[in-house]
């Protein structure tokens, strides 16, 4: 039998079980401290977005003046000091707008496609403010060609040598990863992917600080047009085969009621202007969000079944049509097989996050829920063109060489469409009409036609001095097909 506790070794335990019942009771207050901290912290950082990505509306009357801003030019030299004193105003006679677009251009070998790209955004959005970035593997130069539309207004910044790089965790990410003739398909693959998104992030984050505002992120073979309705499209995507779908947005086009049917069909319209009276795209997605995404439809090298005086309409003789593609081609795929979009992005709300894919650069800031987009859900949409062989084609090797020219082109069901040339028979006028008016016959026939057609015969000579085993550059060329 066990002897009889006493008094003082009773109260000796109740009140050990009580420091240790204190104890316990503190860790889990503190733990339960901390839980509500995190969760406190977690919806502050989500107010904080909110707010900076916002709801708040931003005025579209808000003017950038490019007007005496000088053209840059960025590179590693230390000895270039970035100016260029021949950036001039030309004395243009323009109307007032909201404000003027900006873009973001990474680029490889396009100077053939880049006079007709800048003359058309010139005119179409209007574009006044670009940054370039100029792969190194680039065996041309596009400077001058940017010199020449800074005598025009436009401000225009060069990053070469890929001075806008952010090393990252993988070896193809990083600035100094050695390329060579040995260096395989994938990892140059996987770079050249790397290099859009740090590319777009340090652009945005440049416009940003500039206090520009829309800002267009598209590919020089693409060209951000107005979504027109046309008759031959049929219903949206998403009716499929909902009759009574396809009856309402019939409806909705003959009555006016669709955002659609406020889009000018002057070819003096601009991008700008509708934003500044109508929103950008907000009836489709209710939420004013800084990332816009549009559907991007694919046009084939196929002629105009048209003569050639009918992609001729509205231009003086002097200009010829077969040389701008967006005159000359007028066959894309149907509206149901469109591309993965492209965006224009409100920089004067972006955050410098990191970004993860360049079709939808901001994710769930931008519109919808993913990077397809149907025909009938938005009032601009992005026309990629295959384009020219004499275009199409790089120096060098190039991995997609003819065989992947015509493999392209193969595309079934495709549309007629009219809209990108923005002809009007009232004003027997196109785009390229309107881009004359406004720098002068003269001076649009230097910035357009005559540098694609010399920078045509410069590709022509860098490519045979390729074929002769000539080294254009100190760069390592790629010179390997890729595996099978």
């Amino acid at each position: 039998m066990a002897p009889p506790r006493s008094e003082s070794t009773s109260k000796s335990g109740r009140s050990s079980r009580r420091k240790n019942w204190e104890k316990c009771l503190t860790v889990v207050i503190f733990l339960q401290s901390i839980s509500i901290i995190a969760v406190f912290e977690k919806h502050l950082l989500n107010v904080k977005e909110k707010l900076k990505y916002g709801q708040e509306e931003i005025k579209a009357t808000k003017i950038h003046d490019t007007k005496h801003r000088q053209y840059q030019y960025r590179d590693d030299d230390p000895n270039n000091d970035g100016l260029n004193s021949n950036a001039i105003d030309g004395g243009r006679q323009e109307r007032p707008l909201p404000f003027s677009f900006s873009a973001c251009l990474l680029i490889k070998d396009g100077n053939i496609l880049l006079p007709e790209w800048l003359a058309y955004h010139y005119t179409v959005l209007p574009l006044r403010r670009l940054i370039v970035g100029v792969d190194p593997l680039s065996h041309t130069d596009p400077k001058q060609i940017f010199d020449s539309y800074g005598s025009i207004g436009m401000d225009i910044s060069i990053w070469k040598n890929d001075s806008f790089w952010v090393n990252g965790y993988e070896a193809h990410e990083k600035k100094d990863y050695p390329i060579t003739n040995e260096t395989d398909h994938e990892g140059l693959r996987l770079r050249h992917r790397y290099r859009q998104l740090v590319f777009y992030k340090s652009c945005m984050q440049q416009l940003h600080d500039e206090n520009q505002t829309w800002t267009v992120l598209i590919d020089v073979d693409e060209y951000l047009a107005f979504n027109y309705y046309e008759e031959q499209e049929g219903p949206p995507t998403w009716c499929k085969k909902n009759v009574t779908c396809a009856e309402d947005y019939a409806k909705s086009i003959q009555d006016g009621t669709h955002p659609r049917t406020l889009l000018d069909r002057s070819p003096t319209a601009t991008v700008a202007e509708h934003i500044g009276k109508h929103g950008v795209d907000k009836n489709y997605d209710g939420v004013d969000k800084p990332c816009v995404i549009f559907g991007r439809y694919l046009f084939v090298s196929k002629e105009s079944s048209s003569s050639r005086e009918e992609i001729q309409r509205g231009l003086d003789s002097d200009f010829n049509a077969t040389l701008f593609h967006t005159l000359r081609y007028r066959y894309r795929a149907p509206l149901s097989t469109y591309q993965l979009g492209k965006s224009i992005v409100d920089v004067s709300r972006y955050d410098g996050r990191d970004l993860t894919n360049i079709h939808r650069p901001l994710g769930k800031f931008c519109t919808g829920n993913n990077a397809y987009v149907h025909n009938a859900a938005m009032s601009f949409r992005v026309h990629h063109y295959i384009g020219s062989w004499e275009t199409f084609r790089r120096p060098g090797f190039d991995t997609r060489g003819k065989g992947f020219f015509d493999k392209r082109n193969n595309v079934k069901n495709l549309v007629v469409d009219n809209t990108t040339p923005r002809y009007s028979s009232s004003e027997n006028s196109t785009w390229l009409t309107q881009f004359a008016k406004l720098v002068g016959k003269e001076k649009a026939l230097e910035l357009s036609q005559k540098i694609r057609v010399r920078e045509e015969m410069e590709m022509d000579k860098v490519i045979a001095e390729l074929a002769n085993g000539a080294k254009l550059h100190d760069w390592d060329k790629l010179n390997k097909k890729p595996p099978k």
